[in-house]
C-alpha cells in the first residue's frame, strides 16, 4: 500500500510568515496559491486571477523558479471575462473547475483540481495554513513586506467572501479527518481538527 501523502496547502494570511519552510519534512508536499511565491516556491502553484499573472510578469526570476520547480496550474476562471484577451503562458496549465457554480476561491479550487489531476486517488491528508477566514490587519503576509500588489481590496470585500469559502470547504467531498487546520485561531478550527504546524517539521 502506498504511503499516505501529506499536502500542506498554503494560503496568504500573515501566518505564512511564521512557517519555517526549511524544517518541513521530506514527505510534505506543498501546494501554494496566489502570491505564496514571495515566501516559498511550492511543489504545486495555483492562482485563479488575472492580477497574479500581471504581477508575475514583473518578476522573471520568480517565473523561472516557479516554472522549473513547481507544477503551475490555474482554472478556467482565469479566462473570464474573455474581454481580457489573456494569453496563457506556456508554463501554466488550465483545468476546468469541477463545480462551475461554486464561488471560485483560490484555496478550495486549487484543492479540487489537485485531487483530480495530480493526486489520482492516493490517500492524502490536507493541512491548511494561512487561511483564517477572518479579517485582520494586515490581511496578507505580503502586506508586511515592500510589495506593490494589484490587490487593493479591504475588509468589506473579504468579509463577504469568507462564508462562501467555508461553504466550499464543506463541499470538497473530503472526509472530515482528512482536512487538518495548522492555522491557530482560524475559523476552520470550528469544523476541522487543529494541529500545530510543528507536526509537519522534521524532528
Amino acid at each position: 500500500m502506498a504511503k499516505p501523502v501529506k499536502i500542506l496547502v498554503l494560503g496568504n494570511d500573515p501566518q505564512i510568515n511564521e512557517i519555517d519552510f526549511s524544517r518541513l519534512g521530506s514527505d510534505v508536499v506543498t501546494l501554494g496559491v496566489n502570491r505564496i511565491w514571495l515566501k516559498h516556491i511550492p511543489n504545486y502553484f495555483f492562482f485563479n486571477d488575472h492580477e497574479i499573472l500581471k504581477e508575475l510578469e514583473k518578476f522573471p526570476d520568480a517565473v523561472k523558479a516557479l516554472s522549473s520547480k513547481s507544477r503551475c496550474y490555474s482554472s478556467d476562471w482565469l479566462l473570464f471575462p474573455k474581454s481580457k484577451n489573456l494569453t496563457v503562458p506556456n508554463w501554466l496549465t488550465i483545468y476546468d473547475r469541477p463545480k462551475k457554480t461554486s464561488f471560485p476561491d483560490s484555496i478550495t479550487t486549487a484543492i479540487s483540481i489537485f485531487r483530480t489531476r495530480y493526486l489520482k486517488g492516493a490517500d492524502a491528508t490536507f493541512y491548511i495554513a494561512g487561511v483564517s477566514l477572518m479579517w485582520s490587519n494586515p490581511s496578507h503576509f505580503w502586506k508586511e513586506i515592500e510589495y506593490d500588489s494589484l490587490n487593493k481590496h479591504g475588509e468589506d470585500w473579504y468579509t463577504r467572501r469568507f462564508s462562501l469559502i467555508l461553504e466550499n470547504f464543506k463541499n470538497l467531498s473530503i472526509p472530515r479527518n482528512k482536512i487538518i487546520s495548522v492555522h491557530p485561531n482560524s475559523l476552520l478550527n470550528k469544523h476541522y481538527r487543529y494541529e500545530g504546524i510543528e507536526n509537519l517539521y522534521t524532528k
